[in-house]
């Protein structure tokens, strides 16, 4: 994962990037010629935090030294197809006991990691749909799904594990719905 940073005044102004983070806003569309320095972060930061008030105060709150640390995920609606993004930031500091002289942000893509999050969880969901209990038809042996809806076992396997079948019959059907066959199982390569 690769860090796109940027070095923020205590006016909330950009004064450095990285070139990560020059080449990770060109792959959003910014022309690679755009000066970040001098842009405000805040303004920025507002504009991609959307109505979420509490979480411009906690970046300011890491902007100003009250806090020490800022995290927070979002997924940006700029992009398309949308990408998640984890900012985080840092009060900069001289010494330990100093004013901070602004803040340091850190910009990673973890859209990946929200893919994976997103079918882990799928999965997860369909592990559960067949672990519990199924209702069955004790007459017909369809199964009611979470939308009341019969189903054969066939269909229903098919849309929660992802599985195909293949047709058969088992030598006890064929001993009992086609007797005059059900001489071959008793070969010896049957059995």
């Amino acid at each position: 994962m690769r860090q796109s940073i940027a070095v923020v005044d205590a006016g909330g102004v950009i004064i450095s990037v990285n070139h990560a983070w020059i080449q990770s806003a060109y792959d959003e569309g910014v022309p690679q010629s755009f000066n970040w320095v001098g842009i405000n972060f805040m303004q920025i930061a507002d504009a991609l935090s959307g109505e979420d008030e509490q979480d411009m105060d906690r970046l300011q709150a890491v902007l100003q030294g009250i806090s020490t640390y800022y995290r927070n995920e979002f997924r940006s609606s700029c992009i398309q197809p949308s990408r998640w993004f984890q900012i985080e930031a840092f009060p900069l500091r001289n010494g330990a006991r100093e004013e901070p002289r602004g803040m340091i942000v850190c910009l990673s893509d973890i859209s990946r990691s929200k893919q994976l999050e997103n079918d882990l969880m799928t999965a997860l969901s369909q592990i559960r749909t067949l672990r519990g209990l199924l209702p069955i038809c004790a007459v017909c042996k369809r199964i009611r799904d979470d939308d009341d809806l019969w189903n054969s076992i066939e269909s229903f396997l098919q849309k929660h594990a992802h599985t195909e079948f293949t047709h058969d019959i088992c030598p006890d059907c064929i001993r009992r719905l086609y007797p005059k066959y059900s001489s071959i199982l008793d070969t010896p390569t049957h059995q």
